[in-house]
């Protein structure tokens, strides 16, 4: 499989969801999915499309569409009031459904969700915490009091829920930062959201990077750092599509290193006319070499640049 469609099907999978590794072999610049050979190999792994979904579209609610939808994330809403679960009420969410709490196990949420509890009572999170714990899940954190969490989760455990299952939910739901208003109980929540995620280190395939594999038709390169030692800008894993013109999709961390991995790219581009090649730089960060690029940081990286 050569390099554009291997990421063009790393996109699809990873956008129905899936948790895909990926082995790299740097010998030869060839991808897989498959277990390795023999062989100096760059693995990862990549988390698919996170899918939340809130149940309850009250005004907490309202407020977290807003902050969740300036993550690269899937958003669904649901509620069984149509007044509150609706298109003109919730405009950036990807779905909105309208239906029985007692239904949930109808609809599918995608691969492993991070489910969001803000109903409007008691009733409802019980049937909604059921069955977020039911199925598989990333995160579940729920609003209320201590008083009420308790409460709740003594009814879950009489029913025989357990105590280790009740104790992975988030609540009461959110980061502690003193939050009143619903703005800012959203961004606490948000924020507990980003931090479960951002535990698992693994590397991101974001949607700009997917849009420019569909949009582009000329030639392109892949940057993606392989190794970071030290201070320097740039995950392991950080990508970036580099096109004839200058023109990038995503980022290896910014800066002075960015701005000379995009010339680099452009030069590899020019002056390597065949398919599926490869080369591998080192950005020495440390003393002299970051004074030569600009950079005060440290350390070094290393850029793995496909042509694709």
């Amino acid at each position: 499989m050569k390099r554009r469609e291997f990421y063009l099907e790393l996109s699809r999978k990873l956008q129905n969801g899936e948790t895909v590794k990926v082995r790299t072999d740097l010998e030869k610049g060839s991808h897989s999915f498959e277990e390795p050979g023999e062989g100096t190999f760059f693995e990862e792994e990549f988390a698919g499309r996170t899918q939340v979904v809130v149940f309850g579209g009250g005004h907490i609610s309202l407020a977290l569409e807003k902050v969740l939808k300036t993550l690269d994330l899937t958003l669904t809403v649901v509620d069984d009031r149509l007044e509150f679960a609706n298109r003109e009420r919730f405009s950036e969410a990807d779905r909105v459904l309208t239906m029985s709490y007692e239904k949930l196990s109808e609809v599918d949420f995608g691969f492993a969700p991070y489910f969001i509890i803000v109903t409007r009572g008691h009733k409802d999170d019980d049937i909604c915490l059921r069955y977020a714990l039911s199925v598989k899940h990333s995160y579940i954190g729920m609003i209320g009091s201590k008083g009420k969490v308790a409460l709740t989760f003594d009814r879950l455990a009489a029913d025989g829920i357990s105590r280790e299952a009740l104790a992975e939910v988030h609540a009461p739901i959110g980061l502690k930062i003193g939050g009143n208003t619903p703005g800012e109980i959203a961004i606490s929540i948000a924020a507990e959201l980003v931090q479960v995620k951002n535990q698992k280190k693994r590397s991101l395939f974001s949607e700009e990077l997917a849009q420019g594999l569909r949009e582009e038709r000329g030639p392109l390169v892949m940057a993606t750092v392989i190794e970071k030692n030290g201070s320097s800008p740039g995950k392991r894993g950080a990508r970036m599509l580099v096109n004839e013109k200058g023109d990038i999709y995503g980022t290896v961390g910014g800066g002075t290193v960015e701005y000379t991995v995009i010339q680099e790219a452009e030069n590899f581009l020019r002056e390597n006319t065949g398919e599926d090649l490869f080369e591998i730089r080192e950005y020495n960060l440390s003393n002299e070499g970051a004074a030569s690029l600009g950079m005060i940081c440290g350390g070094h990286i290393k850029v793995l640049l496909e042509k694709l």
